[in-house]
């Protein structure tokens, strides 16, 4: 695969949001299942070093939806600077042209068949034939082998692990989120506005201003938010 004109970066893209996050590479590949050398191919744009066309964008959109980035943008860049390529041309075999027959061979066989006609004419004026010239057995023509390509096994896409989100529904709620627990490193604070969704890897310590507000999935389950008059803290 070959890159075109670049608009962006995806590679320094990917390696500055990994790195805004505090995560190493161990971690990335814990959260994304998938293997450290095709997350620092994508982050160098060395997308000749992935398992094909499909497989890289794959690979691409889990990595950008872990690392919190906008995934279609970043697939969409890629389809520009690694374009489909084309189908190959269809190879069209002609039929064979028979040859005609020749004239001297068809002037040979047509006095071959006036020998013979002659011959037989001049046996039956000598009396009939009693003798009786078997058939030769037909033999069935062998059918030629068949041979069966051995299966192709593609390798199974890696399925993203579900992000969480916190959507605000009725109203606004301040949120911090923190990697891993309490006490680790702020991922964000701030307001959430109704209509706006934040997305974060899973694992995290979040305090939530108005939970009555929120909607927490991760995935497509729904995290149960108990308090419905003061502030809340939960693990998910």
């Amino acid at each position: 695969m070959h890159n075109a004109g670049r608009v962006f970066d995806i590679g320094a893209s990917l390696a500055a949001a990994r790195k805004a996050e505090g995560l190493r590479l161990v971690d990335a590949e814990r959260l994304t299942c998938l293997r450290g050398k095709y997350l620092l191919a994508l982050e160098h744009d060395d997308f000749d070093s992935l398992p094909g066309r499909v497989y890289a964008r794959a690979f691409l959109r889990t990595y950008a939806d872990v690392l919190g980035l906008d995934a279609d943008l970043l697939v969409a860049e890629f389809d520009e600077q690694v374009p489909e390529p084309e189908d190959d041309e269809l190879t069209v075999v002609l039929p064979r042209v028979k040859r005609p027959f020749p004239a001297r061979l068809a002037a040979l066989a047509a006095g071959a068949a006036i020998l013979v006609g002659a011959v037989a004419w001049a046996g039956f004026s000598n009396g009939p034939s009693h003798v009786h010239t078997p058939l030769a057995p037909k033999v069935a023509a062998a059918a030629p082998p068949v041979h069966h390509a051995p299966p192709v096994h593609h390798p199974a896409a890696p399925v993203a692990p579900a992000l969480l989100s916190i959507h605000a529904v009725s109203g606004t709620c301040w949120v911090q989120v923190r990697k891993g627990g309490a006490d680790g490193p702020v991922l964000y604070e701030g307001d959430v506005y109704p209509g706006q969704t934040l997305h974060f890897a899973p694992r995290v310590w979040m305090r939530l201003g108005a939970p009555w507000n929120v909607v927490v999935r991760r995935g497509s389950h729904a995290v149960p938010v108990s308090s419905q008059s003061e502030p809340e803290n939960l693990v998910a």
